[in-house]
């Protein structure tokens, strides 16, 4: 596990001294060492967190005539039967390091070679025998890639600020980035928020080559939802493929393993198959609250699985001046707005005491159904057929009632933060905006099936997953040094989940079924029955008491002199969620996010000053 970066076409020795300090700013995406290379096509380089073969995985690594290099960031879990099936093809291995799949696979296979591999990974290969840069990133989108294309050279980087450090870029907010975080809480790929800086989308592989950058995408999920399995059927060969990806991610590692553990059925499911046929305990971990907060109730399941289990078990208490204090460094890690999940940094910091891996529940929700959106999904076809059941939404039929008469792409926004219609009034010269629910129109006309809860998950693999949800695991938890593993997006499930129908995962009385039914085999029923939770702070219960001076602060004078936003509007959100009126929770934390961004990496503002300040309020 690494960060990357580097600068291909024109450069030199000249760059050197940048080179040194992209590599300081990605320390801690590797503390265990660094290594660079200038070589005929530029420069490339890592900080490493070293997992897999301690002593010979340096990286840049190279092949053996030496003229293909690559630099990589990530785990590729069946490397060991690749490397056994390019050595019999004639390549010579110098190490035991997973990385070196990737140079001799490159050789063999080509470009292809993503194809082969299983895992997250991003890399960039240099290829001197054929003049060209070959930029990568896994299938499902774990691991991050940015490019700064120029018409002389493209800088690379697994975050923006390693880009950001060259004297020749200049800091200009990409308008169009800005306009749809207001909506989806990040900023979509391909795009960044900086303008000429674009992220790698999942799935893709981009070549630098005469000058020219193309990209092309290498795949897909496809939600056919075709499987003739029974629902038992499916249940069994979903915890089949569990229990080998659960397997597969404890054992490739050379150092220790631990585990989230929050109580809920995803981390529950994990640390159980983590746990089968060892004499060992291993770590876990969870995070509570110091003050009670009545929807926030893991701490005792979690600590009833540990025990059941036999884990060494610890746990984080955070108060939410200890969320007020981190925000600085938070904002920093993502080095763009983000308005979702920050729960991750926290535990992290925790984690990394222990063990620098970890494995977690991450992607289940995305791929079996269980938010609102999913929830919606399953009733909709039948409120546009006539029908009258309104299931989840029988206490907000007004809000069913509106998505039954919207398109799939336009309901869908309903259910982030600002819609297009609210950001129409929010913010100034909003004239210039597209509608963010046009980005989505051509996820859902391309679907797989016309199983709306089917076309939703897969759109929402292709957006939500890669670019918020695998977002804050990797940038909060990459903020300590920790390396997350998430075998719930190991190929073989997602295309599992992929076929099995929309109505075995959501239905009128039951979100994740077919899930659940897999987990009854291993988990009590107080685990698999308890009400989803969700691994986010309370910001809900926060906006308005602790944090309430931080929110006036940032959304009133001086912080909005940038114009981009009509105060009245903005007061108008904020005092009606401060006084109870409305819940405006993903607006006002989206906006505060927003301005705490804006100041620190636009304006060079010390924010630290204005958080703390809050908790002493």
């Amino acid at each position: 596990m690494c960060g990357i970066y580097g600068i291909a076409g024109n450069t030199g020795p000249q760059d050197e001294p940048l080179v040194r300090e992209m590599d300081a700013l990605l320390y801690h995406r590797g503390p265990d060492e660094s290594g660079f290379r200038l070589g005929p096509l530029g420069w490339m380089g890592m900080r490493r967190l070293a997992i897999v073969d301690l002593t010979t995985g340096s990286q840049p690594m190279h092949n053996e005539a030496g003229d293909v290099w690559v630099v990589y960031n990530g785990e590729i879990y069946n490397y060991a039967d690749l490397r056994q099936e390019l050595i019999a093809a004639g390549h010579t291995f110098l190490t035991h390091s997973d990385t070196e799949t990737v140079v001799h696979g490159y050789e063999e296979w080509g470009d292809a070679v993503v194809d082969r591999l299983s895992g997250m990974f991003a890399f960039a290969i240099f290829d001197e025998r054929r003049n060209r840069v070959v930029f990568a990133r896994d299938h499902i989108g774990k691991k991050p890639l940015y490019l700064w294309p120029q018409s002389d050279r493209i800088a690379f980087a697994s975050e923006i600020k390693a880009i950001a450090a060259d004297p020749r870029f200049v800091k200009r907010m990409n308008d169009e980035a800005f306009w749809h975080y207001l909506t989806f809480k990040n900023v979509p790929a391909p795009l960044s928020i900086f303008e000429g800086v674009v992220q790698l989308p999942q799935g893709s592989i981009a070549v630098w080559e005469r000058g020219e950058l193309t990209v092309r995408e290498y795949w897909r999920p496809s939600f056919t939802g075709g499987s003739a399995l029974s629902e038992e059927e499916a249940a069994e060969e979903l915890l089949r493929l569990l229990r080998a990806a659960v397997h597969s991610r404890m054992v490739v590692s050379d150092v220790p393993v631990g585990c989230y553990l929050s109580g809920g059925i995803d981390s529950s499911m994990v640390v159980t198959l983590a746990m089968e046929g060892r004499t060992t305990p291993i770590q876990t971990f969870s995070l509570g609250y110091e003050e009670e907060i009545a929807h926030k109730g893991d701490i005792p399941f979690a600590r009833m699985m540990a025990k059941r289990l036999g884990t060494n078990h610890h746990e984080l208490f955070l108060h939410a001046h200890d969320v007020l204090e981190a925000l600085p460094h938070i904002v920093d890690a993502f080095d763009e707005p983000f308005g979702a999940v920050t729960s991750t940094y926290y535990l992290s910091s925790l984690i990394r005491k222990y063990v620098k891996v970890a494995v977690a529940g991450d992607g289940a929700d995305e791929l079996f159904g269980s938010y609102a959106a999913h929830r919606m999904a399953s009733v909709l076809p039948g409120l546009r057929a006539g029908g009258s059941s309104y299931a989840w939404f029988d206490g907000n039929r007004a809000l069913a009632d509106r998505c039954a008469a919207e398109p799939d792409y336009v309901w869908r926004t309903r259910f982030a933060a600002f819609t297009d219609a609210e950001k129409r009034e929010l913010v100034t010269e909003s004239n210039r905006f597209a509608d963010s629910a046009e980005l989505l129109r051509p996820f859902y006309a391309r679907a797989s099936c016309d199983d709306l809860v089917n076309a939703t998950l897969e759109v929402e693999c292709r957006t939500l997953l890669p670019d918020q949800v695998l977002t804050f695991v990797d940038r909060l938890s990459m903020q300590h040094s920790v390396e997350v593993r998430a075998p719930f997006l190991d190929r073989s499930i997602v295309a599992f989940a992929a076929s099995l129908p929309g109505s075995m995962k959501v239905r009128h009385d039951e979100t994740k079924a077919v899930l659940k039914r897999a987990a009854r085999k291993i988990l009590p029923a107080e685990i698999v029955d308890r009400k989803k939770v969700g691994f986010v702070l309370p910001i809900d219960a926060w906006l308005s008491t602790a944090f309430r001076p931080l929110v006036l602060e940032v959304t009133s004078p001086p912080w909005l002199d940038h114009g981009y936003f009509n105060k009245a509007v903005v007061d108008r959100f904020v005092n009606e969620h401060l006084s109870g009126a409305a819940d405006h929770t993903y607006k006002v934390w989206s906006l505060v996010m927003f301005q705490l961004w804006y100041a620190k990496m636009m304006r060079g503002q010390d924010i630290g000053s204005s958080t703390a300040a809050s908790c002493s309020r």
